[in-house]
């Protein structure tokens, strides 16, 4: 259950069982963490999904991995920039 919209759908199973972790994270909410990764399928071209595990968001692809990590990269800044929010909006209550 999301708490920052409408639950994101889940994990594509082909993904989900195949795939590789290519990161791991915390703190983000599932929709800007949906977007994020949509964010990384686009700019990498290959097939990318995440699902929470432990309280973590698990990040998964198939194809080309080394594409997936350059999107990664370049997209980190945007991965900071949501997770300080989670952080501010958790410190603020």
């Amino acid at each position: 259950m999301a708490t920052d919209g409408p639950t994101p759908p889940p994990c594509d199973p082909t993904i989900l069982e195949q795939g590789s972790q290519v990161f791991l994270t915390h703190s983000i909410p599932s929709n800007a963490m949906e977007g994020w990764v949509k964010q990384i399928a686009e700019l990498s071209g290959q097939p990318v999904d995440w699902f929470f595990a432990g309280g973590q968001a698990v990040v998964l692809a198939m194809g080309d991995l080394s594409r997936v990590q350059l999107a990664i990269e370049q997209l980190m800044p945007e991965h900071d920039r949501l997770k300080r929010i989670a952080e501010s909006s958790i410190l603020s209550y």
